[in-house]
């Protein structure tokens, strides 16, 4: 099976989940012995990286293309049109991505299935921001009403999926997975020198760091303890990255919190592995890579109920809660003043189930199901258009 994705920031690009996931998704489907390719844009790429070029790494043959325009990216478009003719299935990537609905029509032009994956870009949180863009290509895309297998990776970014496009939409569920780092471990001289509470992803209003800023400075027992507070993460909204400064200022959390910019590779583990919680206090998320990549460190976490994380409740792993000021703070003291058996408990508990459910090891054969599933419907429609 030859297999082709699209996206709009791919890996080692550090910008959102997705740069990783599909990376990740693609290296598996490989290594089980598929034919792999992946259409990219340049978007934050390492200045190493070589551009309009087809590379050969271990997810597959890559090529990142040079776009002037990033919101009219010929290049990705005419790489993709070439590569979509050799494909068997074309992985779509993004929804509100204009260069995604040319990818679907130029699939649907040459009878190839399409497999769509938003991201969460369709829950209700997410389309309120620049909602009249997306809503204009929302109408579009019902508009055209093309024949593709949609793919969500919760049961809610299902129910956000059929809202838009109908209950009879066609929807696989594929959870998110991931490549598994080497385990870390905490450094007892770190966490005894400077313990610290962790929030890291992009600064961007959906993911409520504000609340979380409020949450801490409404706790006696976090402004009178050793615990500080760090924001990783790229300045995604220039805005919202003044306000959180600002917020930090009036609430008297300067010497309590510090932003420390965008994270990765060995630096990033041993930010998870080194603190005390993670914390996703975000108004959405369709899924939410920190927390599996936490859990993998052995580090607890706290996500908001607008992320589809209950199961950290129910393995014992962290807490899943409102993201109100006061609950936040309420659920973050619990593990403040947590007893260090109990807490060495989570941890234990955060490794064992990173590696039983969250490694992409041996994991290809969901998606070929799915891609399997989205061929054979293909197949049908056109013997019934020949017929």
């Amino acid at each position: 099976m030859k297999i082709l994705l699209s996206a709009d920031c791919f890996y080692p690009a550090q910008m959102g989940g997705p740069s990783n996931t599909i990376y990740w998704q693609a290296k598996a489907l490989k290594q089980a012995g598929y034919e792999v390719r992946i259409v990219a844009t340049s978007q934050y790429l390492p200045t190493s990286i070589p551009l309009n070029q087809w590379l050969t790494l271990d997810c597959g043959e890559v090529i990142y293309t040079r776009n002037p325009y990033f919101y009219l990216p010929v290049k990705h478009l005419w790489e993709g049109w070439k590569s979509i003719q050799q494909a068997d299935v074309v992985h779509v990537n993004s929804l509100f991505y204009p260069a995604s609905i040319g990818w679907v029509l130029m699939s649907r032009l040459v009878s190839k299935p399409v497999v769509w994956s938003p991201h969460g870009e369709l829950s209700p949180t997410a389309l309120c921001f620049r909602s009249r863009l997306k809503r204009f290509i929302l109408s579009i895309v019902k508009r055209l009403n093309p024949a593709v297998q949609f793919h969500a990776t919760s049961t809610l970014e299902v129910s956000h999926i059929q809202q838009h496009f109908g209950a009879d939409a066609l929807v696989g569920e594929v959870r998110n997975r991931m490549e598994l780092p080497p385990f870390v471990g905490p450094n007892p001289v770190d966490v005894a020198s400077q313990p610290y509470l962790l929030f890291i992803g992009r600064l961007h209003p959906i993911k409520a760091i504000d609340r979380l800023l409020i949450a801490l400075s409404a706790s006696k027992l976090f402004v009178e303890s050793d615990y500080v507070l760090k924001i990783a993460g790229p300045d995604m909204d220039k805005a919202y990255a003044r306000t959180l400064a600002k917020l930090v200022q009036t609430l008297g959390l300067s010497s309590k919190v510090s932003f420390i910019g965008l994270v990765k590779g060995e630096q990033k583990e041993n930010l998870y592995a080194n603190a005390r919680l993670t914390i996703l206090p975000s108004h959405s998320e369709n899924f939410g890579n920190v927390v599996m990549e936490s859990l993998a460190q052995g580090t607890p976490v706290v996500a908001s109920t607008n992320t589809p994380w209950q199961l950290l409740e129910t393995e014992r792993v962290g807490s899943w809660v409102a993201n109100e000021p006061d609950k936040l703070r309420k659920v973050i003291e619990t593990y403040l003043k947590m007893l260090p058996n109990e807490y060495m408990g989570y941890r234990e508990r955060a490794i064992e189930l990173a590696r039983q459910q969250f490694s992409i090891v041996d994991s290809a054969d969901e998606w070929v199901r799915l891609y399997e599933q989205v061929l054979g419907l293909n197949k049908r429609s056109t013997e019934l258009i020949t017929d």
